[in-house]
């Protein structure tokens, strides 16, 4: 259990409290849906045509057996035939006309929200993995249902009713027989619904549980291949990709069910309809004609109830996945409009800074107090899981800070707008992963606007122009997925300058010469002098000290606290102090502020 001095406030939703309630989760949906009303409107003029066209088919029947059959014009079926030939091609136009608008409202709805999605399924990412992928996903299938068969039979559903009501005029039984068969294809649909929405919700999470291994064993291929883990680990994945597969065989023979049965009573419904016309014909209350009609009338009433018995499966998933966007979206709101603030020069100010997982809410970082100049070098240095790389993300914007602040040219971070920043950001993570497309393009962050000149310099600024330009295409060297093609520290290389692009004001390394070679490693130092010469501020996190003499001033981070900082000088000093007194080193110098808060709490702190 946690101290009481480091038990965790809820996280406050700002963002969230800057939107208003009809932008955030399932209402930015149903706003970017709204905003194809007009398409929607007609559609719903289309349905009202197509409908009101599909009487078309029992008028004729009713026509042909009630005037023609006893009048034996021939005039008169040539004239109806004519009529019937020109009524159903409009009919054909009108439900051409309309699967395309759909087609392309399921697109337009598609390209309002992929942005947003992509945008806050990036930030998910952030702290789970594969959300990117997954809410993609999501979005596809929402857009295929919004897109397919689903949105006119919503159309057409309304119309049964009507249908209904046409059978009731022509007499009461056919009517009261047609509502009855009616009230029995609906209830066997809500029970089709329920009967299989464990089914469908099970083989969906194994469908994905398997896909998420299938990614990691792409991602790690090199270690399952070399230590022998490929024939175990694909049996895992078989295990889980069979449970998928039996889950959605279940939910399948289960809706397969509800079809057949819901198409067979259909017909049999219709079979009685002719039924009890013939009883009323046979009475003489109807006539041959008021049969077929009634009966055609009756099947096409009973088609929407089936097409949705139908495509239930594909609206059980719509249906989960417009859930998870919507949780999403809400999970991650929009950030605010923020004013455009100027270039900074790069003074860094760290007060009181305590940092938690944002999964786990778990304290890694406390009370963190240092500041970092223009031109100045900050190594951060300390044991293995001490929260240094966790301190490179806060301070570049990725993880959210539970209190204190960070802040650069005296703007807290969250007053900048994360785009405008990351152009003045240089970051190079402790897991370099470079991104399909050429050399050129990863190292000037995929901008359109970026020149040949600004590449190049960017490259010669981390001391890698040379290496690019031993690669087979040089700077149009087309890397790939994740960059594989290169070795490790090519790719750490390529980052630095992707870092550097752009002369921006403030950067974070993290672990930046943990794959480079020696010459990497004089590279690495002569980069960090041109950083220091051209006035950006740099943090430097590295477990190597060749790396160390280049740095101006360290901070000492051990289990989250923050033990010492100050000129590189003193903290050497009070580490050789340390030694000699066979401890860690003081926490209190003339140089070096004490936080008597950290030292309280440095023992319930955990990494």
């Amino acid at each position: 259990m946690k101290p009481a001095p480091f038990a965790l406030p809820p996280p406050a939703p700002q963002a969230a409290a800057t939107r208003p309630k009809s932008a955030i989760g399932s209402n930015e949906i149903a706003t970017a849906i709204s905003a194809s009303r007009q398409a929607f409107i007609g559609i719903g003029i289309l349905s009202f045509l197509i409908n009101i066209l599909m009487l078309t088919g029992p008028l004729f029947m009713l026509q042909v057996y009630d005037r023609v059959m006893t009048s034996g014009s021939m005039p008169t079926l040539v004239a109806l035939s004519l009529m019937t030939v020109l009524l159903y091609a409009m009919c054909v136009f009108f439900e051409l006309v309309r699967s395309r608008i759909v087609a392309r409202a399921g697109v337009e709805i598609d390209q309002r929200l992929s942005d947003r999605i992509f945008r806050a399924s990036l930030r998910r990412s952030l702290f789970t993995q594969g959300a990117s992928t997954s809410a993609l996903r999501d979005l596809d299938t929402v857009r295929q249902f919004a897109s397919g068969r689903a949105p006119m039979t919503f159309f057409d559903a309304p119309w049964t009713p009507i249908y209904l009501l046409v059978i009731f005029l022509v007499h009461w039984a056919l009517g009261v027989a047609a509502l009855v068969g009616a009230g029995i294809i609906v209830a066997m649909t809500i029970i089709s619904e329920r009967w299989a929405r464990e089914p469908l919700g099970e083989a969906n999470k194994a469908a994905a549980r398997s896909l998420e291994m299938a990614d990691s064993a792409q991602r790690n291929v090199e270690a399952l291949a070399a230590m022998g883990m490929v024939e175990p680990y694909r049996k895992r994945w078989q295990k889980l990709s069979s449970e998928a597969l039996a889950w959605q065989i279940h939910a399948a023979d289960r809706i397969g069910s509800a079809v057949s049965f819901s198409k067979s009573m259909r017909l049999l419904l219709q079979s009685l309809m002719l039924a009890v016309g013939a009883a009323l014909a046979i009475d003489g209350d109807i006539s041959a004609g008021s049969i077929i009609a009634g009966t055609i009338i009756f099947g096409r009433a009973l088609a929407p109830v089936e097409q949705a018995v139908a495509q239930w499966k594909s609206f059980v998933k719509a249906r989960e996945s417009f859930g998870k966007l919507s949780q999403l979206l809400k999970d991650e709101p929009a950030p605010p409009a923020r004013t455009a603030l100027p270039v900074p020069k790069g003074h860094i100010a760290v007060s009181q800074l305590r940092v938690a997982a944002p999964d786990t809410r778990k304290l890694i970082l406390a009370n963190l107090n240092f500041t970092i100049k223009p031109g100045e070098i900050c190594a951060v240095i300390g044991p293995s899981a001490s929260g240094k790389s966790t301190l490179a993300r806060t301070m570049v914007g990725l993880w959210p800070a539970v209190s204190g602040s960070i802040s650069i040219d005296g703007a807290d971070l969250h007053q900048w707008d994360p785009d405008a920043l990351g152009q003045h950001i240089g970051y190079l993570p402790q897991d370099v992963e470079l991104f399909a497309g050429t050399v050129r393009d990863n190292i000037c962050r995929f901008r359109e606007d970026a020149t040949d000149a600004k590449v190049i310099e960017a490259a010669r600024m981390a001391h890698a122009h040379d290496m690019i330009l031993a690669l087979p295409n040089g700077y149009d060297t087309q890397l790939g997925a994740f960059g594989t093609y290169l070795s490790a520290g090519q790719r750490q290389r390529i980052g630095l300058a992707r870092a550097l692009y752009g002369d921006p004001a403030f950067i974070v390394l993290d672990e930046p010469n943990a794959n480079l070679d020696r010459a990497g490693d004089e590279a690495l130092a002569s980069a960090l002098t041109g950083m220091s010469a051209r006035g950006q501020s740099v943090v430097l996190i590295s477990h190597r000290v060749q790396v160390m003499g280049n740095a101006d001033t360290l901070l000492y981070v051990d289990r989250g606290v923050q033990r010492a900082f100050g000129p590189k000088a003193e903290v050497m000093k009070l580490f050789r102090q340390g030694g000699q007194q066979g401890g860690q080193p003081a926490p209190a110098s003339p140089s070096i502020p004490a936080h008597a808060p950290v030292a309280r709490a440095e023992g319930a702190i955990r990494c």
